[in-house]
């Protein structure tokens, strides 16, 4: 018998975003040279060919999994970002390549504004991900609720005492680092202002740090320390990189080795002290969500 389920990860999610962005970027890059006079056979259009080929093979198995799961997925700003689309849309192929030529006109001022709202979804990929996850692990009645009042940003209260009070908690974390301010009132998820003040449940003070590419969120108590860890890191980081590269053009003396071997437990150990400092850096979440064409018995939900 055939499996109803399928398990998708915050991991998951994540890397389709990252993948699809580049995707779309190079077959746009592509499209227009071949518009605007290059050859398929044109070496720059080969190497975009093969860095498609190589976006491909990663994105297929995830895209593949995703489109056979029946999930509820949000999209802050969906609807502005919907706008844009159809405004885009009415202008020719011919006026949009001028428009992103010169840069300039109605199309590319319309382009120019779906795309900040496609860059702040982009940057705040990991914290969409963990809440789609978490919405797909509630009753899908829920789950749908909870997306509808986070993407319009207004709306009735919801119920969500059925949720240990530390989902509840991430819930009401991750809706306020994607800019809606929330709180669980009375055992309801609200947006409502006036109620944050006397609120069981609320927003801690965090404060947002780049981590490569990666957008992280930090307690402001635990800053400092964050700060003074990630200096550690990168100067054990380098100390290992240099010792890495006398191991390669000479034998290492016992008392070198000792030292080496020191360094490289002292980073590991900083790293588990960057986790413990920063949750969920490890993207770990996961939901069983239904395949389409397969809801869940009624009892279920």
């Amino acid at each position: 018998m055939e499996e109803r389920t399928v398990i998708i990860s915050t991991r998951e999610l994540v890397d389709h975003v990252v993948l699809a962005r580049k995707r779309n970027e190079l077959q746009f890059k592509r499209d227009f040279l071949l518009r605007t006079g290059a050859k398929e056979d044109d070496l720059h259009v080969k190497a975009i060919d093969g860095e498609l080929s190589h976006v491909d093979a990663k994105l297929k198995p995830i895209a593949e999994k995703l489109e056979i799961a029946d999930m509820v997925t949000v999209v802050p700003n969906r609807k502005e970002i919907g706008e844009f689309t159809s405004k885009i849309n009415q202008f020719s192929r011919t006026e949009l390549d001028v428009a992103v030529k010169e840069k300039r006109g109605e199309p590319y001022d319309l382009m120019k504004k779906r795309a900040a709202f496609v860059k702040s979804n982009f940057e705040r990929r990991e914290d969409i991900a963990r809440l789609t996850i978490m919405l797909n692990t509630l009753p899908r009645k829920e789950g749908e609720s909870l997306r509808n009042l986070i993407e319009e940003g207004h709306g009735e209260d919801i119920e969500v005492s059925f949720l240990p009070k530390e989902k509840q908690q991430e819930l009401v974390n991750l809706t306020a680092r994607l800019g809606r301010m929330c709180c669980v009132f009375a055992g309801s998820f609200s947006l409502d202002k006036k109620k944050a003040e006397s609120a069981e449940l609320k927003p801690p003070d965090e404060v947002l740090r780049n981590l490569g590419s990666r957008a992280i969120w930090i307690e402001a108590s635990k800053l400092p320390a964050f700060e003074q860890n990630e200096k550690e890191l990168a100067l054990l980081l380098a100390k290992i990189q240099a010792k890495t590269a006398e191991k390669q053009s000479r034998k290492l003396t016992e008392e070198e080795s000792v030292y080496f071997d020191k360094i490289q437990g002292d980073y590991i150990a900083a790293l588990g002290k960057r986790a413990e400092l920063v949750k969920g850096i490890d993207l770990d979440e996961k939901a069983k969500v239904y395949k389409k064409g397969t809801p869940a018995p009624a009892e279920e939900w």
